[in-house]
């Protein structure tokens, strides 16, 4: 197993419409070959991310997926004060070319939020994902009146990029079959946007702390 801590901007597979932008999957592959990709991130979001070196793991990680058996814990730093610990369950629908939304009709999401700290300016939150659709997060803060800070596809234009980390992954290794966790750092700019915004109190442990929340 490979796991990368990914910084902000870089786009995780190959895309159509920019072929000869670097991509990493692929410098991930120069290292590493074969890298299979086990989960993806999009550009503006940071943080821990997988690939699998052997394909007969895959299908075991994809059984895992679908069981819900691996975790994955955000943080995000919202716009507004959302001061309250709740789950959102609203389907999720493609809207666009690039945009998606709550509709009827979408597929079922499940989103749990825990906030860590709020100011009227902006609230810094630990996100678990019961499902993995994509812009989830991004969808149901938005649909909540809280966008994601920076994210200027769902509202919110005040930040150098969408403040989402992917913090935290855990999972029983396929062939071990022990349960383990692997954490990213959290970034400067984020730590930066949550003191700017009056939310960073950050703990020894930031993931930790998010954690028992």
């Amino acid at each position: 197993l490979v796991f990368i801590n990914k910084p902000a901007g870089i786009v995780v597979q190959q895309r159509m419409h920019e072929p000869d932008e670097p991509f990493l999957h692929d410098l991930v592959a120069r290292h590493t070959s074969p890298a299979y990709l086990m989960q993806r991130l999009d550009r503006g979001t940071s943080g821990v991310i997988f690939f699998s070196k052997r394909a007969d793991l895959n299908v075991r990680f994809t059984r895992q997926f679908e069981r819900k058996h691996i975790r994955k814990r955000y943080l995000a730093i919202c716009d507004g004060e959302l001061a309250e610990k709740q789950t959102i369950d609203a389907p999720i629908l493609r809207i666009g070319a690039i945009k998606f939304g709550v509709r009827d009709g979408g597929k079922r999401a499940i989103t749990h939020i825990a906030p860590l700290a709020a100011t009227p300016s902006g609230s810094l939150l630990a996100i678990d994902l019961e499902t993995g659709r994509t812009h989830q997060i991004r969808v149901h803060l938005a649909a909540v009146g809280h966008p994601l800070a920076g994210d200027w596809l769902y509202g919110e234009k005040n930040a150098s990029r969408p403040m989402l980390h992917a913090a935290e992954l855990e999972m029983t290794h396929p062939l071990t079959h022990q349960q383990f966790r692997v954490a990213a750092p959290v970034p400067e700019d984020f730590r930066e946007e949550a003191r700017r915004r009056g939310v960073a109190s950050w703990p020894e442990d930031e993931v930790s702390a998010a954690r028992d929340s």
